[in-house]
């Protein structure tokens, strides 16, 4: 990471993001009608387009959603602010995507009242045929995949008849069909993959347990639900929400969450290599344990390359004063091993609202990936900050990262669901290898001396604790520490 300069001014650290990120952009603009703390964006690209909704702070007293665009792939962004009295006060759970014609389709949901559908034809300038997609009351946390003239929404209904319920479109969203598909309730999210086989994860949060299902004929019908893991969440500063996120490619569904097993907020994830029939056990992706890591989302681009993005603090529990980044990482291998994180905003700085919004998504096309996420820089509200990064760069990052690996004196497998091989190369120092908890506590000690030659120690994950442990080698002048993940 190149540090350009250092300097603190209050609670905010200013440096900049890791390449190949580009500098920040501000989404969120200086107008009287912008005394409101942005938070819990939704974004979508199409060509040199980009469109952004977002939830405020203030949402259940301003009738207020702040919508943005821009025309010129992010340079600049023009922010405008979006009301719909018909639906009442709360503006809230905005989920923005763009169709085969690049018209925008917007669904925002009032308060519990009521999920209504908005059709732009110009970039979000005007809007038109609008339709409600359900004024059930209990209507909660909707996610919306658009497929050509298709459009697929599920949400969580917890009045009336509870559950997950399911629209589908099939004429832009001027009509709706209603289905309830899951007797569960708790957190959804939806995507489709290149088969057009809708994947559908659900965080039942009463429930403390992560399940899943899908359908391979456009939602008509659904798969039993299958059980991924338990977890464990409580709210923090900044954080409320064990938000999950999913991606599906060439048979690889990646699922994630927040979640508190192993003390403090982790992105944990689960990923099927065949279509969502078997998953693997859960694992810790953040490569950063200390602290908090939330609004996780991840992202498979269009050549199989899987994006993760999230915040991080190094604080826990939270507070006021915790600083917040928004992280990057990149997975070459469809999420059986990360790269480590480097930082995509700017800026390390408070929160100014303990409402940060539950979700920030991420983006790609053909050439870049795409992130627009909120901190409060400015120092009077949180706004909205966009950046992009060649996927070509990201890739080459993640060469040269390997290439540096090759030199160090330690190599072993960072994910064990059976025994695996550690290689210590040659080296003139007397070295020692230990293996310690998330805590900090020794659970083994593996090897102390000299390495004359290159030497194979084979381990066994059942002698290991489930989990994240830490191999670290150490010397007088040398220190190498490897993250692991025991699935066993």
């Amino acid at each position: 990471m190149k540090k350009l300069f250092f300097l603190v001014i209050g609670l905010t650290v200013l440096i900049y993001a890791d390449t190949p990120w580009v500098p920040n952009v501000r989404v969120s603009i200086d107008e009287p009608w912008d005394t409101l703390n942005q938070g819990e964006s939704c974004f979508a690209i199409y060509g040199d387009t980009i469109v952004s909704i977002c939830n405020t702070a203030e949402r259940g007293q301003v009738p207020v959603a702040p919508y943005a665009y821009s025309f010129n792939a992010g340079q600049t962004f023009t922010q405008i602010p979006f009301t719909d009295l018909s639906g009442g006060t709360w503006h809230t759970d905005p989920v923005i995507c763009f169709d085969d014609s690049g018209h925008v389709h917007m669904i925002i949901q009032f308060s519990l009242n009521r999920l209504k559908h908005y059709l732009s034809r110009d970039g979000g300038q005007t809007w038109e045929d609008t339709s409600t997609v359900t004024n059930s009351y209990g209507v909660d946390k909707p996610w919306m995949v658009v497929n050509g003239s298709d459009i697929y929404i599920a949400w969580q209904q917890t009045s009336g008849q509870t559950g997950i319920q399911f629209a589908k479109s099939t004429n832009y969203g001027a009509t709706w069909n209603l289905s309830l598909i899951w007797s569960r309730t708790g957190i959804t999210a939806l995507c489709m993959d290149e088969y057009d086989i809708l994947h559908l994860a659900l965080v039942a949060w009463g429930a403390g347990r992560v399940y899943y299902k899908r359908s391979t004929n456009y939602g008509q019908t659904w798969s039993s639900e299958t059980y991924l893991s338990d977890f464990t969440y409580s709210s923090s500063y900044g954080d409320r929400a064990p938000i999950n996120s999913i991606t599906a490619e060439d048979n690889v569904v990646f699922i994630t969450w927040v979640d508190q097993t192993f003390g403090t907020w982790d992105i944990r994830a689960v990923r099927s290599t065949d279509g969502g029939s078997t998953w693997s056990s859960p694992y810790v992706i953040n490569d950063i344990t200390a602290g908090g890591q939330c609004k996780c989302w991840v992202l498979f681009d269009g050549s199989g390359g899987l994006h993760l993005t999230y915040y991080h603090t190094p604080d826990w529990p939270t507070n006021p004063s915790s600083l917040f980044s928004f992280r990057y990482q990149y997975s070459s291998d469809a999420g059986v091993t990360f790269n480590p994180g480097i930082r995509v905003s700017d800026t390390s700085v408070t929160s100014l609202d303990d409402f940060i919004g539950e979700y920030h998504i991420t983006q790609a096309d053909d050439a870049y990936l795409y992130a627009i996420w909120t901190d409060g820089r400015n120092g009077d509200y949180n706004d909205l900050y966009f950046s992009k990064a060649l996927l070509l760069d990201l890739m080459v990052a993640e060469e040269d990262r390997d290439e540096q690996i090759v030199n160090r004196i330690l190599a072993v497998p960072t994910i064990w669901n059976s025994k695996v091989l550690m290689r210590v190369q040659p080296y003139a120092s007397p070295l020692e290898i230990n293996a310690y908890d998330i805590s900090g506590r020794l659970v083994k000690h593996i090897y102390a001396g000299i390495v004359s030659s290159p030497m194979l120690i084979q381990l066994d994950p059942n002698d290991f604790p489930q989990g994240v442990i830490f191999m670290r080698l150490n010397s007088r002048d040398l220190t190498e520490v490897f993250k692991i993940v025991n699935l066993k």
